[in-house]
């Protein structure tokens, strides 16, 4: 009976001591300081949550235990548990740091409607409980919503055309491309394949492989290198052997696998064709036709007759391409019955217009007895000579990428003396 009058008294103390212990602990505080992106690469993306976590209590408490969870999309992806052995002390505030990291490719497997987006909502929740008497099965529950930014497949911008180098056997060209990298990380030059087309027929094709990476948000410059030999082009296309230019495509692409950038894996036709348009660019232009420049011996004319005797020899110039040409230097070896009639050199001669003809004239004297009489007997007779010309003849200028070209000559035949 004596203990059970002692019962609504222990009840009492029980109760007051509750009491005392609900009043002696306070409950620490926790908010979401922020969330930023740790690092970014062509593997993943690295968050790190920051909680801030306030002891009000004049003694130390545990740390908290923090159950996490990221949706993607409202879809959820991964969740984890951070466990604490530490300590926060009194009246102390300290931030802890969650790691959370996302692989793309787990990403995608995961998350097939992510085609073709640039970025991916995310939403981390977090359920954060603290190992401590009266607030053990308390959860304090915290959230934040932001993007994951996507890898995206680098942009071809097409430059200019130049001409590097022509003459007679063919023209090298330079094209230039930039390489956009639209990325938060940068990632490698990606090895360009193109296919160099005259008049809409294939000619050649080549690849060039680029060294180094493109910057986060930067363009890398390519210059490609093209090199035409016009036998090649004839061969394609016969009925350019006459002309002067044609038109001329050079199409420069980049296979999005070999770029090492995870995209989702292909399934609708659409995504094919929205990746071949982001790697691919077709540079027009026109491919001018070096045209040589035909040199014929036009006939030797009367100027005096006596003991010694003039002659004025001319050849004709005619420049078959669409711009103007200066003569540089005439190098020749002019024989008669194999008689050596004049050998030498002119310099900085006639400009030759495009599409037209151009006379050089030389006058030469001969005063060889013996050749003198042979001539006044050909004159007479009105018979034919026979003549050769050996030598070269020098062309400079009128096109860009046009050194001096050197055209060898053996002109031979026959002709009246006029």
């Amino acid at each position: 009976m004596k203990d059970y009058k002692l019962l609504p008294f222990l009840l009492v103390v029980v109760f007051s001591a509750c009491q005392s212990l609900n009043n002696a602990v306070k409950e620490p505080k926790v908010s979401l300081n922020s969330v930023h992106v740790a690092g970014i690469s062509l593997k993943g993306v690295d968050l790190v949550v920051h909680i801030d976590v306030e002891n009000p209590n004049s003694f130390t408490i545990p740390l908290p235990n923090i159950d996490w969870e990221l949706f993607i999309n409202t879809s959820s992806f991964i969740r984890g548990n951070l466990k604490n052995d530490q300590s926060i002390k009194r009246q102390a505030k300290v931030t802890l740091d969650l790691p959370v990291s996302v692989t793309y490719e787990g990403l995608y497997n995961s998350i097939k409607s992510l085609f073709q987006t640039k970025e991916a909502a995310y939403n981390v929740a977090l359920g954060i409980s603290f190992p401590l008497p009266i607030i053990a099965d308390k959860v304090y529950h915290l959230e934040h919503s932001g993007v994951i930014p996507l890898p995206q497949l680098p942009k071809l911008n097409p430059g200019e055309m130049k001409i590097s180098k022509i003459d007679f056997s063919g023209v090298a060209l330079t094209y230039s491309v930039n390489v956009e990298n639209p990325n938060r990380f940068p990632i490698p030059f990606p090895k360009l394949n193109w296919d160099y087309a005259v008049n809409g027929v294939p000619v050649i094709k080549s690849n060039f492989t680029g060294t180094g990476e493109i910057a986060a948000g930067a363009a890398g410059a390519a210059l490609i290198g093209v090199s035409v030999a016009y036998a090649d082009v004839f061969r394609a296309v016969e009925s350019l052997r006459n002309a002067g230019e044609s038109k001329s495509n050079l199409s420069l692409g980049f296979n999005p696998a070999d770029t090492g950038i995870p995209l989702p894996p292909p399934e609708p036709a659409a995504e094919a064709a929205a990746n071949e348009e982001k790697s691919s660019v077709d540079i027009q232009g026109i491919l001018p036709i070096l045209q040589m420049p035909e040199v014929s011996f036009q006939g030797i004319a009367k100027k005096s007759l006596g003991t010694t005797m003039e002659f004025i020899l001319s050849w004709e110039v005619e420049n078959k391409n669409t711009f103007d040409f200066d003569i540089g230097v005439f190098n020749y070896d002019f024989r008669v019955n194999n008689n050596a009639w004049a050998q030498g050199r002119m310099d900085n001669l006639n400009r030759v217009k495009s599409g037209s003809k151009s006379v050089i004239p030389l006058t030469v004297s001969i005063s060889a007895i013996s050749i003198v009489r042979e001539l006044v007997d050909i004159i007479n007779r009105g018979t034919q000579v026979d003549y050769s010309c050996t030598g070269n003849m020098s062309f400079m200028g009128g096109f860009p990428g046009m050194d001096k070209l050197e055209l060898p000559l053996d002109l031979r035949g026959s002709t009246r003396i006029r």
